[in-house]
């Protein structure tokens, strides 16, 4: 039997038995509470194929770890006693993600693209800086101070591109 038959048929009798459970009045979660459960199948699906295919198809590895972060956070708010409104304070978790995402890939390249790194880390401290400022931990009026103070990136940007100019790779002369 080949392999993508024997997904469907699983597939298939996992949600015959999905529906009989919910058409029997058993007491199992409709698909409004359990819908993040795709997207998290999706990433380990995602990984899986990266583990399948002799750890080559790197990008699998990015978008299995997106997607099953993401799934694990939607299961946190749909199994929980919270509503989706919480999504206005707790939006800066995906950009977390994604950073997390980009070290995973990072990891998985073997340490070697230092691009992914960098949006990593650029992800992880935006997204933490803008969760900590939605949650207020760094004080009550952090968001206004933040407003005044948006010059200061165009600095940091600069002196980051200034440093990658000066200390960057030369090209060869041949």
């Amino acid at each position: 039997m080949r392999k993508g038959t024997v997904l469907l048929a699983l597939i298939l009798i996992l949600a015959g038995v999905y529906f009989l459970l919910v058409e029997l009045d058993l007491g199992v979660p409709s698909l409004d509470r359990l819908w993040p459960l795709f997207p998290f199948a999706g990433g380990v699906a995602a990984l899986g194929n990266y583990l399948r295919t002799g750890r080559q198809e790197h990008g699998s590895v990015f978008w299995g770890t997106a997607l099953v972060l993401t799934g694990l956070f939607f299961f946190l708010i749909s199994l929980g006693d919270q509503d989706y409104t919480v999504l206005q304070t707790w939006w800066p978790v995906f950009i977390v993600i994604a950073g997390i995402s980009f070290l995973a890939l990072w990891l998985a390249q073997g340490l070697r693209d230092w691009g992914a790194l960098f949006l990593s880390i650029v992800a992880l401290l935006f997204g933490g800086v803008a969760l900590a400022v939605n949650l207020q931990i760094l004080g009550p009026n952090t968001a206004q101070e933040l407003r005044r103070l948006w010059p200061a990136l165009l600095v940091l940007v600069g002196l980051v591109l200034l440093m990658r100019g000066l200390l960057g790779r030369r090209p060869s002369r041949q």
